[in-house]
């Protein structure tokens, strides 16, 4: 049985008062009434309900100031204000205290019973709306950022430092380290929060495509240009934009995405009208900027803008001491999706989890847990549940380390480019079964084999 909906009617006409008690109690609505704005903040404060309706002009407190004192209390039910004819100035200045709507004297049944139906879709709509968000700002509180490592310790402050601010943040760190969490730990604790979060793989799209996907185009500004279609910049307005793996990003864009970031100001695709967006750029790399700035593969007064505030995600194999931890979390995880009940790892697992290499950083950490957690049979992993490539590939403390050679980011691009094949020929060179197995999507895993040029013999 649904819960009957309660609603508070304030008014010093008396006969109103009742006319309306009776309207909405014919339509199933518990109703409560008061005969000023001060009586119906007493007995609000008494007794919530879901909808206050005030006559404008009353004693004591008026519907305006019923409505402003509730707003500053922080208390954003729906709110109806009754006017006079002619009250278009009381009107507007409800509206910039926040009304839902508001209903012009005389009105009749109907027109009642279809404004308090709307201003409850509304606060429905909006308590659903801040459900989700709270939901979400839970998902990315710093203390989900998993770590005690004094590496991840310094990351975590400047996390919650960039939180604080709008100031453009530049994240840099190996794939899999979770760039892309700490970007939404920025945004959901930060001024933007109540705004979108708008994410974009530059490694992930050609040129052309990566220009339409951040500017935009308008219909028919190229041939399969069918419709309209918002960039990301556009998107993003009174939120963040989160650009990931901006290395990728080809110097003719970089020269367009330098007058983004100073103006806010840019124009779609085949568009003429110039766009504002108000956003916070928050990027990240995978590679060494720096380098590329030597190379002349990178604009100097690009990095500058975007690297206000700087910070560096270390590898999972420069942070050991975090793996049972990850584990911990990510056995929590999955078993809860899969509905086991692993309590525990291996002490021989772990060791073996502790001395991996892990190329793939976290993210292929969460996905041998993922895998380990479906395999397991038991309450606690063993080393055979384990993903084969954690068994047969090197570790940090095996022999076999000494067959790569060279510095740090040669030795990943080794292990990555053997992962890669491993997992290609075990799924039949079946690319969504590959990427799913290395814990990427497709289209990452189609731009590294063509990076490492890798085709099917």
């Amino acid at each position: 049985m649904s819960k009957q909906l309660k609603i508070l009617v304030a008014d010093d006409d008396r006969i109103q008062l009742s006319i309306l008690k009776k309207r909405l109690q014919k339509h199933g609505f518990e109703v409560v009434t008061c005969n000023d704005g001060r009586e119906a903040k007493e007995e609000f404060e008494r007794n919530p309900v879901d909808l206050v309706i005030a006559d404008y002009m009353m004693p004591n407190m008026d519907g305006l100031e019923l409505l402003e004192t509730l707003r500053k209390d922080g208390v954003d039910i729906p709110f109806i204000i009754i006017t006079a004819h002619g009250g278009i100035d009381s009107t507007i200045e409800a509206f910039k205290l926040g009304v839902t709507d508001y209903l012009t004297k005389p009105f009749d049944s109907d027109e009642l019973v279809i404004t308090v139906q709307k201003a409850l879709n509304i606060g429905q709509i909006k308590r659903k709306v801040s459900r989700l968000q709270k939901e979400v700002e839970s998902k990315y509180r710093f203390e989900d950022l998993i770590g005690q490592s004094s590496s991840m310790r310094a990351v975590c402050t400047h996390i919650h430092k960039s939180a604080q601010s709008i100031a453009k943040v530049l994240i840099s760190g190996e794939t899999g380290t979770g760039k892309e969490l700490i970007a939404k730990a920025i945004h959901y604790n930060g001024p933007n929060k109540n705004g979108p979060f708008i994410a974009v793989n530059c490694a992930a799209f050609a040129e052309g495509t990566l220009e339409s996907e951040l500017f935009g185009h308008v219909k028919g500004a190229f041939t399969d240009a069918y419709r309209d279609h918002k960039g990301r910049f556009e998107l993003a307005d009174h939120g963040t934009l989160f650009i990931d793996e901006v290395g990728d990003i080809p110097l003719s864009t970089q020269v367009k995405l330098l007058r983004v970031i100073q103006e806010k100001n840019f124009e779609q695709i085949g568009g003429q009208e110039t766009i504002h967006s108000d956003f916070r750029l928050i990027a990240a790399t995978n590679k060494d900027l720096k380098k590329l700035l030597k190379k002349n593969q990178f604009r100097k007064d690009l990095y500058y803008r975007m690297s206000v505030i700087n910070i560096a995600v270390p590898p999972l194999r420069e942070r050991t001491e975090d793996i049972p931890l990850l584990i911990k979390h990510f056995l929590k995880m999955y078993n809860l999706i899969n509905k086991k009940e692993v309590k525990t790892i291996s002490i021989e697992a772990l060791k073996l989890m502790q001395g991996y290499f892990w190329p793939g950083n976290v993210r292929q950490l969460e996905n041998a847990i993922e895998s380990a957690v479906a395999i397991c049979d038991g309450d606690a992993i063993k080393s055979a549940d384990l993903p084969l490539e954690l068994i047969e590939l090197p570790t940090e403390k095996s022999d076999d380390k000494e067959q790569f050679k060279g510095a740090l980011p040669q030795v990943v691009e080794q292990v990555e480019k053997q992962m890669i094949n491993k997992a290609l020929e075990q799924n039949d060179w079946v690319k969504a079964r590959a990427a799913k197995a290395l814990g990427i999507n497709e289209r990452v895993l189609a731009y590294k084999m063509n990076k490492y040029l890798m085709e099917k013999g």
